[in-house]
């Protein structure tokens, strides 16, 4: 009998945690949990190179205040040289990312960053970007509103 009822209480745990799995979360004010199922990607924005995908994780890249985005980038993408109005926080989650700084006529320095690599692209300063042979999905930590703007 012990075993029956035994039996029956791990079912009811069981079915209770299933249920509570399956329900919508009402989360509180503010808080954000997404699950890579629930990203919502978008084509193309203009200051991307053309197959660039973007998914918003957490605010509003067009306000002041701060954000996170996914970024996926097709094979062999270059970005040009360009910069940004705030600091730009990259974690790299897939692919190989290489940045490199310098002034026309100098020799670039270029850093490769594999799935992750960190880095930071200081506000205001000049940067370009090739992406691996095989794309890369980059996350970006920032403050609003994002701009990105070539040289």
């Amino acid at each position: 009998m012990c075993t029956m009822k035994f039996a029956i209480g791990i079912l009811f745990l069981i079915m209770v945690c299933f249920s509570l799995d399956a329900q919508q979360v009402d989360l509180p004010a503010g808080c954000v949990q997404l699950t890579p199922d629930k990203l919502h990607w978008l084509d193309s924005l203009p200051s991307l190179p053309q197959g660039a995908r973007l998914a918003v994780l957490y605010g509003d890249t067009k306000k002041s205040a701060p954000f996170a985005v996914r970024v996926k980038f097709a094979p062999n993408t270059v970005l040009k040289m360009h910069y940004h109005e705030h600091d730009e926080v990259v974690t790299v989650l897939e692919g190989t990312v290489s940045v490199g700084f310098g002034e026309p006529g100098t020799a670039p320095v270029i850093k490769a960053f594999g799935p992750g690599s960190f880095y930071v692209n200081a506000a205001q300063v000049g940067h370009f970007v090739r992406v691996g042979p095989d794309g890369a999905t980059i996350q970006i930590n920032a403050m609003g509103p994002w701009t990105v703007v070539y040289k």
